[in-house]
């Protein structure tokens, strides 16, 4: 639209009060534009441009708690506070490696799927570094000690549950 909105607005509300003036309670569309010297795709217009949106909190029917949001929400989309809270444990766990050695740091990673999000067993780990099961499985607890050991020094006690 090319003219200001506000200004039509205030065309359409004087043709609104001069209709209602001249007897008519509820006017159509199409008495509203003529009064107001627009077109009534130019009323459609505006008045599609002036809706009140709606909040998604909502509550789809006035008897139930069903919002909006509820049946609008895309389950492919993560949630921000979902987002928000792996960014920080991601964060979180890049720093507690680091206070492990390279080894001990790359048998955790690959134990517990760090590194492309697939769980690595004990054997498997040991094939790729020419170790045995049992010596890896001997560092991954060296290495989960050293961890918990970090926490409790580091005053970051409430994780050390992440790590029983």
């Amino acid at each position: 639209m090319q003219e200001n909105v506000y200004g039509l607005l205030s065309k359409v509300y004087e043709a609104r009060n001069q209709c209602i003036q001249q007897g008519k309670s509820n006017p159509s569309k199409e008495e509203l534009a003529s009064c107001a010297g627009m077109s009534v795709e130019k009323l459609d217009a505006l008045l599609r441009t002036t809706r009140t949106p709606l909040s998604l909190q909502q509550p789809v029917w006035s008897d139930q708690a069903t919002t909006f949001l509820e049946i609008t929400a895309d389950m492919e989309v993560e949630a921000p506070d979902v987002a928000a809270t792996k960014h920080l444990m991601r964060r979180h766990t890049r720093n507690l490696l680091s206070f492990l050695n390279p080894r001990e740091r790359k048998i955790l990673r690959l134990r517990f799927g760090l590194e492309d999000g697939k769980q690595r067993s004990l054997s498997d780990i040991g094939n790729g570094l020419g170790l045995t099961k049992e010596r890896i499985r001997q560092l991954e607890n060296r290495a989960m000690y050293k961890l918990k050991q970090c926490l409790n020094t580091q005053g970051l006690a409430a994780y050390t549950d992440l790590l029983i």
